[in-house]
């Protein structure tokens, strides 16, 4: 019989193989999907379901149509306990209610999770008013205001905006004076790095300065700010060694550390990532125990049926989808580098940090619009780092009500690898080349998925080594001969002294940046949002991001139409912003008071323009030509109240007319000068840029921000307008993103397509 200590005899290790684990876990993740998304009428999807397990005859096809039935009822569910979530049935609005917190709140306010009390069940997230700490578990009276928002698949969320609270009474549970204690114990030993130990420790991240997560972002470490696989495992690991220390069996050791990881996770309240790892770490801890081997990705398919089981909602969550394919990519990899290289440690983090990078690229692409292949690298330091620093914080927190002094010295260990993580992400978002950002949105994916096809090929199960480097070889002639030609693709500025203008490519909308020759930036709307797509998010941050950008000067909206003002709110998310400026016209519609309620409740500064209003950036002047309340057709049509914009730099002008149809053109005209640029009103529709408008204006050049639309935009009576002043016309829709560089005596307008440039001062092509 094999000792608990030693490795069980081959003739009773079995490796067992759970590939229908895999293909189970996948219908019922598609199952549960088309719930969740509402994908055809459930009875439809049931009937076609049930004829095909019929017809086909086969046990493995009559698993999987159960397994799809299954998710789908799942999502079905779901979906009908979300019908009596809190941020569901909070009415929209101010609120006068109980909420219970579920995290302590400290004086500098922020955000943090509370829970209504009354007629709804489920959390929400709530903005907390500053100067008012308040311990986990207590209720209190509070006047507030829902802003509700769609989120994934349709899901309700929003912000409650707590403006008043009074009172406080209750008896916080053991594991809410626990979460107090922790957070006091992590400001009292960490202090302005407490935030950091939030995240590390507790998953809360709203405290953490937006420039250094963007510096973890950008170096690719983003992952070591949240509570994922990676720090549960670490954990687990810890929890392990101590066990064995202890002179405890491999198998008590295994199942102890998994009872651990478990308990955290619990505590943590099942976030996907690291139930997964829970899930691993159990399953990993039943193999031993019976003595079996599990097919990795099948043992990888199983921990992400319990995350669904858990939290059907994890099947269209971005850190979940995230968890399991760098998972998946590190153990992919790392076996390759196990059977060629060589099982030392550089080898096996030089596998998983290429693989998990890899497979993660593509989802991050889509989604974020960013990859930092930096990480690839720095993972070889930043992994040390975290294995010491998670288990270090963690055990200050704890010895510290015992032992203070110990756990002050832990802290001071602890505080260094941090301060030295924090360095590590900041060389690694410094390093040029060690990210790229661009739109985020699905084509972005496909360059990275290649990338990961081809790393496939190359490393496959029976290739050696001098195999996989002679597949690379020719993978890396492909690429350099691709480099070489993409370096001829004309390229957007955005440096220099000179000003630009970007009009980017938002589909049907408009959104456009300056940048100013000292480097400032100014946004002047942002695209569309719809359900399923926001150009805020896709489109405008994701080019901000790609210059470097921390913050926004100035954003201006043109009017409340969501074609405009629809992205600003995933813009300001992401960018701080020094002012907003709007017309100030009451819209009632509650995109534009839930963008009002948004900057109330980030303190954000306002201010409504009026015509003549004057102000200057970096020697570029911002003059407001449009709207004037006095006007007689103040408040008939939004699109009329639009705010119009001239930009003056030098000799050149710019004109942004936003939705300016002929009714506020022709009140403009009197003090329209003329100009070099003309972004045209109203996405070239037919009741906008007139003859006489354009006679004032008498533009060398124009931009139509226009996309895919039923509205018949541009339409033909505009262009022919443009095309019998002589004005040469650009198209979003077709150029693409249009960048506009002057020095003020001449201009160059350039796209993917084609570039032009014009003498501003004499208004005259050049050759």
């Amino acid at each position: 019989m094999a000792s608990a200590e030693g490795p069980p005899p081959a003739s009773r290790l079995g490796a067992v193989k759970l590939r229908p684990a895999i293909l189970f876990t996948t219908a019922y993740g598609a199952g549960l999907a088309t719930g969740l998304l509402h994908f055809g009428a459930p009875l439809g999807v049931v009937g076609v379901a049930l004829a095909a397990a019929f017809f086909a005859q086969r046990p493995l096809v009559t698993l999987l149509t159960a397994a799809a039935l299954l998710g789908r009822l799942s999502g079905e569910i779901t979906w009908l306990a979300e019908a009596e979530s809190c941020a569901a049935r909070l009415p929209t609005g101010r609120l006068s209610l109980s909420i219970r917190l579920l995290e302590p709140a400290d004086s500098s306010g922020g955000r943090l999770y509370v829970q209504p009390l009354g007629a709804c069940r489920g959390p929400v997230s709530a903005r907390w008013p500053e100067n008012r700490a308040l311990s986990a578990g207590l209720t209190v009276s509070a006047v507030a205001r829902w802003i509700p928002r769609s989120g994934v698949a349709g899901r309700p969320a929003g912000t409650l905006v707590v403006s008043r609270i009074e009172g406080a009474s209750g008896r916080p549970s053991p594991g809410a004076r626990l979460r107090t204690a922790l957070a006091h114990t992590s400001q009292t030993l960490y202090g302005a790095r407490a935030p950091m130990v939030d995240a590390l420790i507790l998953g809360r991240r709203g405290g953490i300065d937006r420039t250094l997560q963007d510096r973890f972002a950008q170096s690719g470490l983003v992952h070591l700010l949240s509570i994922s696989g990676f720090h549960v495992g670490v954990i687990t690991a810890w929890v392990f060694l101590f066990c064995r220390a202890l002179r405890l069996g491999r198998g008590g050791s295994f199942v102890l550390a998994a009872a651990a990881s478990a308990a955290y996770v619990a505590f943590l309240g099942w976030p996907a990532p690291a139930t997964r790892a829970a899930a691993l770490a159990a399953l990993l801890a039943l193999g031993r125990v019976r003595q079996r081997l599990v097919e990795t990705n099948a043992l990888l398919s199983v921990t992400c049926l319990c995350v669904l089981l858990i939290d059907p909602w994890a099947m269209v969550d971005l850190g979940a989808w995230l968890s399991a394919a760098a998972l998946w990519g590190a153990s992919t990899f790392s076996k390759w580098t196990d059977r060629t290289l060589g099982e030392a440690a550089w080898w096996r983090t030089l596998g998983s940090s290429v693989g998990a990078t890899l497979a993660t690229a593509p989802i991050t692409a889509a989604a974020l619009g960013a990859v930092a292949v930096v990480g690839i690298a720095l993972n070889f330091l930043a992994i040390p780092l975290a294995a010491v620093a998670v288990p270090g914080v963690l055990a200050s927190l704890l010895v510290y009500p015992l032992w203070p002094a110990m756990a002050g010295a832990l802290a001071s260990g602890a505080g260094l690898t941090l301060h030295l993580l924090e360095l590590l992400a900041l060389a690694g978002a410094s390093l040029p080349g060690g990210h790229t950002v661009g739109a985020a949105e699905l084509r972005s994916a496909v360059p990275w998925a290649a990338g990961l096809a081809v790393s496939l090929w190359c490393i496959g199960k029976r290739n050696t080594l001098a195999e996989a480097v002679r597949r690379w070889s020719w993978a890396a002639v492909v690429v350099l001969w691709s480099s070489l030609l993409w370096t001829w693709v004309p390229r957007t500025a955005n440096t220099g002294s000179d000003l630009a203008l970007h009009f980017l490519d938002v589909g049907q909308g408009d959104g456009a940046v300056v940048r100013t020759p000292a480097g400032r930036w100014v946004l002047i709307d942002a695209g569309p949002r719809s359900r399923y797509a926001d150009a805020g998010r896709r489109v405008v941050a994701p080019f901000l991001a790609s210059r470097g950008v921390r913050e926004l000067a100035v954003v201006i909206v043109s009017h409340a139409h969501a074609d405009h003002l629809g992205g600003v709110q995933s813009v300001l998310e992401r960018f701080d912003a020094g002012m907003i400026i709007e017309p100030g016209e009451r819209v009632h519609d509650p995109l534009y008071y839930g963008f009002l309620d948004d900057l109330a409740a980030g303190a954000i500064p306002w201010h409504a323009a009026r015509t003549g209003e004057r102000f200057v950036l970096d020697g570029v002047a911002f003059t407001v030509l449009h709207p004037d309340p006095r006007w007689s057709g103040w408040g008939e049509d939004v699109n009329e109240d639009s705010l119009v914009m001239l930009i003056e730099y030098g000799s050149f002008q710019a004109l942004f007319a936003g939705d300016a149809g002929f009714p506020a053109e022709a009140e403009m005209r009197s003090r329209a000068p003329a100009v070099d640029l003309l972004k045209v009103g109203h996405h070239g529709s037919r009741g906008s840029t007139g003859d006489e408008w354009l006679d004032s204006l008498r533009p060398r050049a124009a931009v139509i921000s226009v996309g895919q639309n039923k509205y018949a935009h541009p339409s033909v009576p505009t262009l022919r307008r443009l095309r019998d002043h002589k004005v040469d016309v650009w198209r979003t829709d077709r150029d693409g993103t249009i960048t506009v560089t002057t020095d003020g005596t001449r201009m160059t307008m350039h796209s993917g397509r084609r570039e032009t440039m014009y003498d501003v001062r004499e208004n005259q092509l050049q050759p």
